[in-house]
C-alpha cells in the first residue's frame, strides 16, 4: 500500500511479537489463566517461576531484534507500546470486581489492545513510505482497529457457549471489567433484583454462573447491541482511513479485516451456537 520490501518487516515484527507474547504469558499469570488459545498456558504447565522467566526472556529477545533494525523510532515505539500494555492490564486490576465508566474503560481497552495494533500499523508505516503523515494515519488507524478488536473480544466471550473450549462470561467470572457489563449495569431499563444479582456474580460473592439469566439481562438492557455498535464504529473509523490511500491489494486485505466486525449476523440468546460465534 505503501511500497517498500516486506522482507525488511522481519526484525521489527519479530519483536512487536516477542514483546506481545511475553506481556501474555505474564497476563496468565495475574489472572490465574489456566489456557490460552485453547491450550493449556505454559503458567499453568510450569508453574509461576519458569512463566516469570519465560516472559522475562521472551521481553529480552524482543529488545534485541529491535535493537537490530537500526531504527531508533522502532525502538522508541515497541518501548512505549509495552508501557502501555502493562498500564492497561495494571489499570484492569484496579478495577477488577469493581465498577469503572465507560470512558475509562475505553482508554484502558486502548492501552491493552488498541495500542498494540497502533503500533504494529505504524511500524508498517515506517517500512513503507516512512512519511510522518503515514505514520500517524496508519498508527490511528491500528488503533481503532485494536478497541474494535477487544469490544469483539468481549462480545465473543459472553456469546461463548456451554461446553466449548473457553468458558462462557469468563471476564464475568474474574471479575474483569467488560463494555458489556457496565452498558448492562448503567442502564435505566435493569432493576434492582437484577442488578444486585448480577453484580454479586461480578464481585465473586456468588459462584452461581447462570447463562440464560446474564444473556436475558444483556438482551433486555440492549448492552449487547451497544457494544456491538460501538465496535462497529471503531471499525468505520479505521475504514475511513484506509479510504483516503489507493486502491492495492494490501488495503483490499486490510477491508477484509475490517469486515469482521461489520457483517450483519442475527443472535438468539436463548439458543446460542457456534454459528453465532462464527458471524461475530
Amino acid at each position: 500500500m505503501l511500497g517498500g520490501d516486506y522482507r525488511d518487516t522481519r526484525d521489527m515484527f519479530l519483536a512487536l511479537e516477542l514483546i506481545h507474547n511475553a506481556t501474555l504469558v505474564h497476563d496468565d499469570i495475574i489472572d490465574g489463566d489456566m489456557y490460552r488459545r485453547g491450550e493449556p498456558s505454559l503458567f499453568s504447565e510450569h508453574g509461576v517461576k519458569t512463566a516469570v522467566l519465560t516472559g522475562d526472556a521472551l521481553l529480552s529477545i524482543g529488545l534485541m531484534y529491535a535493537s537490530k533494525t537500526g531504527k531508533p523510532e522502532i525502538v522508541e515505539w515497541l518501548a512505549e507500546t509495552s508501557l502501555k500494555m502493562v498500564q492497561g492490564i495494571t489499570l484492569q486490576n484496579q478495577y477488577k470486581r469493581k465498577l469503572m465508566s465507560v470512558d475509562d474503560y475505553l482508554y484502558m481497552n486502548y492501552l491493552k489492545s488498541g495500542s498494540l495494533f497502533e503500533a504494529a500499523s505504524a511500524l508498517g508505516g515506517i517500512a513503507g513510505s516512512n512519511d510522518p503523515e503515514d505514520v500517524k494515519k496508519l498508527a490511528q488507524f491500528g488503533k481503532y482497529f485494536g478497541n474494535a478488536y477487544q469490544i469483539r473480544d468481549d462480545i465473543i466471550d459472553t456469546l461463548t457457549p456451554q461446553g466449548s473450549d473457553k468458558s462462557p462470561n469468563n471476564d464475568l467470572l474474574n471479575g474483569d471489567p467488560s463494555l458489556l457489563l457496565l452498558y448492562a449495569v448503567n442502564s435505566d431499563s435493569i432493576n434492582e433484583e437484577d442488578k444486585s444479582k448480577f453484580l454479586s456474580i461480578y464481585r465473586g460473592e456468588s459462584k452461581d454462573l447462570d447463562v440464560d439469566f446474564i444473556h436475558r439481562v444483556y438482551e433486555e438492557t440492549g448492552s449487547l447491541q451497544k457494544a456491538i455498535d460501538k465496535m462497529k464504529a471503531f471499525s468505520n473509523m479505521a475504514r475511513k482511513i484506509l479510504d483516503e490511500y489507493p486502491e492495492s491489494d494490501a488495503k483490499e486485505s486490510l477491508y477484509e479485516l475490517l469486515e469482521q466486525y461489520n457483517s450483519s449476523f442475527t443472535y438468539n440468546l436463548d439458543a446460542l451456537s457456534s454459528d453465532v460465534i462464527q458471524a461475530l
